[in-house]
């Protein structure tokens, strides 16, 4: 597990740190304080400097290839010559958005090593494509738990070059060095095929069981969950080919999951998430999304014992008060259970997150102590 995460010239984070961290961890703060950084740089510390984790982190936030200024006017050489391929610009993970020669960020954490990314001049040994902009600068990626140095080539703007290519994926596709477990679950997260795969995972362990319970909170009357296999059902939003079959109803016809709220389709991902994590961590970006208040000690209820069986270490977000009181009335009702949660608020100008223990939970709502 992290017991701590440090953050050095780190997005908008200049030396940042969370200290203590529990089995459990809820990161709290106002609205572009950067609880969802700190979640992106946790995946990136856990899978050991994979550089797909931050074209997948600076995909999800839109910064594309698109972010690099364009002249206006391209010349006709530019306009008569195919659009050049990219990828995504990670030119924002470092501190100030400053990127070029000799600018660097680190991640380390005590029980899960460090990682570091500095950018140098291109070497240029290093191949790029035709119908690619040449590369001006690499990025060195340092892995101490692999305990190896890696260079991707990157534009003037900060895109990534062949950044999928097997050469440079191939040190975290180790099968002798597997990367621990980690799952990131968003507003967006789990679509068709991620929900799939994740099912398949509960069926081969026995623990579809533990799926269907998690959305019973939300429905008492689920009796099963069903994940249809032909080629059309595959199609569509996330929640296509996912039924529902509910008892006392009369009807033997399953439901799709579709007809039914977020709050469905959210607990489900959470579930199989936490089934998928086993041995790792899972990252939540606003955990309580499309719940209701009512429901939320029974989610965190099933979070915390499902990552105590599951060997899991959780680091959610939240802007919500709801979620906070739905943490209180679990450590009224369940005290042991708390004992491996802690709420961390983020505010940067501190330097280092505030952090409230188990025993601090019940009096934050008690006395209406403003954490978020």
């Amino acid at each position: 597990m992290l017991r701590n995460l440090r953050l050095e010239k780190y997005r908008s984070f200049d030396d940042y740190e969370l200290g203590n961290l529990s089995r459990v961890n809820l990161l709290v703060g106002k609205n572009d304080c950067g609880k969802t950084s700190i979640l992106e740089a946790i995946h990136f510390l856990v899978s050991r400097g994979d550089p797909e984790v931050l074209a997948r982190c600076a995909e999800r936030r839109g910064e594309g290839a698109d972010v690099a200024p364009r002249s206006a006017a391209p010349s006709l050489a530019e306009a008569g010559s195919r659009p050049r391929r990219t990828g995504p610009s990670i030119a924002r993970f470092f501190f100030g958005h400053r990127f070029g020669p000799d600018e660097a960020f680190r991640i380390a954490s005590e029980g899960r090593g460090c990682v570091s990314v500095e950018v140098r001049l291109h070497d240029e040994s290093l191949p790029f494509a035709d119908d690619q902009d040449p590369p001006v600068f690499d990025l060195l990626i340092r892995s101490g738990t692999l305990d190896k140095t890696f260079g991707i080539p990157v534009t003037e703007s900060g895109c990534m070059v062949n950044y999928r290519q097997h050469r440079f994926r191939g040190p975290w596709l180790d099968r002798a060095s597997p990367t621990p477990a980690v799952q990131f679950v968003t507003l967006e997260s789990l679509g068709n095929e991620a929900l799939r795969e994740a099912w398949d995972t509960a069926l081969k362990e026995g623990r579809e069981a533990e799926a269907i319970d998690a959305v019973r909170l939300l429905h008492e009357d689920l009796e099963s969950i069903v994940v249809l296999t032909s080629d059309s059902s595959r199609t569509g939003s996330g929640r296509a080919g996912v039924l529902l079959g509910f008892g006392g109803t009369g009807r033997r016809e399953r439901v799709p999951l579709g007809s039914h709220g977020d709050g469905m389709h959210r607990l489900l991902a959470l579930s199989l998430a936490l089934i998928q994590a086993a041995d790792g961590v899972l990252l939540i970006d606003e955990i309580d999304t499309g719940l209701h208040w009512t429901v939320l000690e029974d989610m965190w209820r099933l979070v915390i014992e499902t990552a105590r069986k599951s060997s899991v270490q959780v680091f959610a977000t939240t802007h919500s008060y709801d979620c906070i009181r739905g943490l209180a009335a679990l450590a009224e009702s369940h005290s042991a259970l708390v004992g491996d949660v802690s709420i961390h608020k983020i505010e940067r100008a501190l330097r280092k997150a505030v952090r409230f223990a188990e025993e601090d939970i019940p009096a934050i709502v008690d006395q209406n102590i403003e954490v978020r």
